[in-house]
């Protein structure tokens, strides 16, 4: 590449104000630090309102919306303003590559374009995205997922990650880290340490026995048989309304509480890892260390 990508910033309504600056503020960034390095400033920024897309764009970039809750999002969704981030969002050119954050991804859905694409969104809401875009492969706990010509990006502040893996991968990684270096962003590369399991099954008082049950016992052996007689429902009863509400399956649920109790105790006590393993109900730290590696988590020595 020897001259600028030509990016183009939509600017919804709504959109978030930290999400949109930090798009700004990067590309910004990503340009000073390749003026630092002797070179030609790897961004050329324009900023347009939907429906409006400049002839040219190379990469579209979309802010989280700041819609936290399921209902902002049903009352936002049948407004002007996300009809018109729609009708943006379906003339971008097909080869064009689109980079979307947190509750944005939901406008992605609503154009089409998640259709049999791996994506992402805030952690909170993904039983909903899931309701919405049964189509969509879900990847609830990671915190960027590049499909195609689509990358997705999880809660508000998932905007900085998001930036970072786009200037790494039109102005390579030497940019890409001495702007993390200079805006102190830490690299975080899984959303599954900011889940609360307890938030995602709130709404349904059998599935909230099941995880208090599971808290209680998770140096136990527990079955999916434990875990739906503990919410006093059938095994498919219980896998179903899990799906539906937390956008989890029994043993996802039965490990991201494991994890977050490990993570917990790595935090605030100064056991081994192999006690920490076995408190949580694993043999040993090598099984527990294997899961959170699958789950891009990194190792419990990153917690402490």
């Amino acid at each position: 590449m020897t001259a600028p990508l030509n990016v183009t910033l939509l600017r919804p309504d709504p959109h978030q104000a930290s999400s949109f600056a930090i798009c700004v503020e990067m590309v910004e960034t990503a340009n000073r630090v390749a003026r630092m390095h002797g070179q030609f400033d790897r961004f050329k920024l324009t900023i347009t309102a939907p429906p409006e897309v400049p002839q040219g764009t190379q990469l579209v970039l979309v802010p989280g919306l700041g819609l936290a809750t399921v209902g902002e999002l049903r009352r936002t969704m049948v407004q002007p303003g996300f009809e018109a981030l729609i009708t943006a969002l379906r003339q971008i050119p097909n080869e064009t590559p689109i980079a979307a954050a947190c509750s944005a991804t939901f406008a992605l859905g609503a154009a089409g374009l998640l259709d049999g694409q791996h994506t992402t969104g805030p952690w909170w809401l993904m039983p909903h995205l899931a309701h919405l875009f049964p189509r969509a492969k879900l990847r609830q706990g990671d915190l960027i997922v590049e499909d195609g010509r689509i990358t997705t990006a999880g809660a508000a502040f998932g905007q900085i990650d998001l930036m970072l893996h786009l200037i790494t991968r039109y102005a390579g990684a030497a940019i890409a880290e001495d702007c993390r270096r200079f805006l102190m962003a830490d690299s975080r590369p899984s959303q599954q340490p900011y889940v609360s399991v307890a938030t995602l099954v709130a709404g349904d008082p059998a599935l909230q026995q099941a995880e208090l049950y599971l808290r209680q016992n998770l140096a136990q052996p527990i079955t999916v048989a434990d875990m739906a007689a503990a919410a006093g429902l059938g095994q498919r009863s219980f896998a179903r309304r899990l799906q539906k509400h937390a956008a989890l399956t029994p043993t996802e649920l039965l490990q991201s509480l494991r994890i977050s109790e490990a993570i917990r105790l790595a935090r605030s006590t100064r056991l081994p890892q192999e006690e920490i393993a076995h408190r949580v109900g694993y043999g040993d730290a090598t099984a527990l260390r294997r899961l959170m590696r699958k789950r891009g988590m990194g190792t419990l020595d990153s917690y402490r």
